[in-house]
């Protein structure tokens, strides 16, 4: 229904956005941004592992017979690449078949949103052929 007042026509019909409707439309992208904030950083620490693997199995000058050799490789990358969450315990070492696999088995955990929490179960592992 239109009405004519002066010189424009006025609409019952609203248009635009209420500032309830946008305060509920920035709350949900605050809280996908929240999320986001959260877990790049835990996949950005997995390909981190990734790398330290990938990069421990193309060095030539780790014995791959000797597990502390192995670990101490890891753990010297881990710790210039500031992964602090990574312990003996997560590491598996096996020689087999004149193979040896590594795999790192580790969880991630952030805090969220008061307490509750984010994260996620990793597992990786690399083939070392010598």
């Amino acid at each position: 229904m239109k009405h004519f007042n002066g010189m424009r026509i006025i609409s019952n019909r609203q248009r635009g956005m209420t500032t309830i409707g946008l305060m509920l439309l920035l709350a949900v992208i605050a809280i996908f941004a929240l999320s986001a904030i959260r877990i790049i950083p835990i996949y950005l620490e997995n390909f981190t592992i990734k790398s330290v693997l990938t990069a421990v199995q193309e060095d030539q000058k780790i014995d791959a017979k000797s597990k502390a050799a192995i670990w101490d490789s890891i753990r010297k990358r881990l710790y210039i690449n500031e992964v602090r969450e990574i312990k003996r315990d997560h590491v598996s070492i096996v020689r087999m078949n004149g193979q040896t696999t590594v795999t790192i088995t580790y969880e991630s955990r952030r805090p969220y949103i008061g307490p509750l929490f984010i994260g996620g179960s990793f597992s990786e592992s690399v083939v070392i052929p010598r």
